[in-house]
């Protein structure tokens, strides 16, 4: 399964349309609209919701992709630890355009992130060691 990580408007998405396009995608934003919950919103059912639509990808033994911001480690471990209960091999595409472009890609979104949303988006970058993934891909989107 893959497992996207980047800021909101960072090009993850453009990503798994470019690298995956035919791969079956888990995403909070999906799961957002389909719950008519924004994003500055509790985000319980959301998470309860797009962990269940995993759950039945990893119990298919159906390759995937999720795609959330994740940029925490926390974060990134809680997903992590569901894919490995089943077994999953799991890869992690870390976009990273400059910041610059992040916010300007954020702005013309559909359905942008708020600004204060995204900025606390940014807790902490992923780690650039090997540790909890079987492996890592780098993805620097330029303009």
């Amino acid at each position: 399964m893959t497992m996207m990580s980047g800021l909101p408007g960072a090009g993850k998405d453009t990503w798994l349309g470019a690298y995956k396009p035919n791969l079956p995608t888990v995403s909070l934003d999906a799961v957002r609209a389909d719950l008519d919950i924004d994003a500055i919103d509790n985000q319980g059912r959301v998470i309860q919701a797009a962990r269940e639509h995993c759950r039945e990808h990893l119990r298919a033994k159906r390759d995937f992709a999720f795609n959330a911001t994740n940029t925490t480690r926390l974060t990134r471990k809680r997903w992590i630890d569901l894919f490995a209960d089943y077994g999953a091999r799991v890869e992690i595409v870390y976009v990273e355009p400059p910041i610059e472009l992040i916010f300007e890609q954020n702005r013309t979104r559909p359905d942008p992130v708020p600004t204060g949303v995204q900025g606390r988006a940014d807790g902490s970058p992923l780690p650039r060691s090997a540790s909890t993934a079987g492996s890592r891909r780098f993805a620097r989107l330029d303009p």
